[in-house]
């Protein structure tokens, strides 16, 4: 057991009763006798546990260059005192795990925009040469509202993007956190007005369609023509104009991270809840928290101090053929594949083509 200490024991027992149940039902059609079948029991097995165990492996790699990302932006933070927080995920596997989510592969954290903007301003000086913050500014095509702090020399490869020339470096999230109105029904027509933004915004873009995925079609056509006419540096724009009008609307009680991928209502919380923040445990490091931390996962997660099912505990990213950790060039980053929209208004469906296919083989 010394060698698959590394591995989740639940996700190992699901594996290998599954395929034991597989092979033994296909052994049932054969003329197997005891040796055999467990000959080829251990075989199947040996190879989908070795899978699991180097899965798991590479997942923490992955957390720990992320973790070295985080590290950098705590020393510039504090240097400079600005408020940061650790969020989402990352805050549920501080509190409930000292560290990351076993499955866990990202890090997010999140800051009131005064902090956010000055971060975006000094980062080029003040971080590490081999770190790129990654916004609609420093990145020709980036569309995001919030940043990505991405370490050059690296290579991330997420589906949605291997058709940009974006920087696709290991990163962390950094979302911005704008006031909006203390009226429920204002803060919703923000978030429904930025939902529709980004919508149509990653549209455009080929990387996704949130807008239209079980929508109406009267509700998809008008949306559909809106998007052609209206360049994407328009709606760029409107997105900012309407954070800036949030803000200005807001009586100062409530932040909201308007690119949050929850939504309203749980992306809403009072301003005390984040406050000045305190001091968190993570993976041996100490990072900022928001100071009500257990009120606000509570809010956005209900009970989070309990584990998902066996089956909900995925991780989706990583991925060995597109997590590259060093060597790699600005030339790596340019993409490999060409992505045409197929019309398919009722999902997010794509037709890709390879940029650069391989050559055919001749036959003999």
């Amino acid at each position: 057991m010394a060698n698959i200490n590394t591995a989740n024991v639940d996700s190992l027992v699901a594996t290998a009763t599954k395929t034991a149940v597989s092979v033994i039902s296909a052994a049932l059609d054969e003329d197997f006798n005891e040796q055999q079948l467990r000959e080829l029991l251990e075989a199947e097995l040996g190879v989908t546990i070795k899978e699991q165990v180097e899965q798991k492996q590479l997942l923490r790699k992955l957390q720990l260059a992320e973790l070295d990302i985080l590290v950098e932006v705590d020393k510039v933070c504090r240097k400079h005192n600005l408020r940061y927080y650790v969020v989402g995920g990352t805050l549920i596997g501080a509190v409930r795990h000292g560290g990351f989510i076993p499955w866990d592969d990202d890090i997010d954290i999140s800051m009131p925009r005064p902090d956010f903007d000055k971060l975006m301003k000094i980062a080029k000086d003040e971080l590490p040469e081999d770190l790129f913050m990654q916004t609609k500014g420093t990145d020709k095509g980036c569309y995001f509202y919030y940043a990505k702090l991405r370490r050059t020399g690296t290579y991330f490869g997420e589906n949605k993007f291997e058709h940009t020339t974006l920087h696709k470096g290991i990163f962390i999230d950094i979302f911005p956190l704008d006031y909006v109105p203390d009226s429920p029904t204002l803060q919703k027509f923000f978030f429904k007005a930025f939902t529709c933004l980004i919508g149509m915004i990653c549209s455009k873009s080929k990387t996704g369609e949130p807008l239209y995925k079980n929508s109406k079609m009267p509700f998809i056509w008008f949306f559909r023509i809106v998007q052609a006419i209206l360049p994407k540096s328009f709606m760029l724009w409107m997105r900012v104009v309407l954070g800036k009008l949030a803000n200005k609307m807001s009586q100062k009680n409530y932040l909201a991270s308007l690119s949050g991928f929850h939504g309203f209502p749980q992306e809403v919380a009072p301003a005390k809840w984040w406050g000045d923040g305190v001091d968190i445990e993570f993976e041996g490091h100490t990072f900022r928290a928001p100071s009500e931390y257990h009120t606000l996962l509570t809010h956005m997660f209900g009970d989070y101090m309990e584990l998902p099912p066996v089956n909900k505990r995925v991780c989706h990213s990583v991925n060995k053929d597109k997590i590259i950790f060093s060597g790699c060039t600005m030339e790596d980053y340019q993409p490999k594949i060409r992505r045409k929209h197929s019309h398919n208004y009722s999902v997010t469906k794509y037709v890709v083509e390879a940029l650069y296919p391989a050559p055919e083989t001749e036959t003999k």
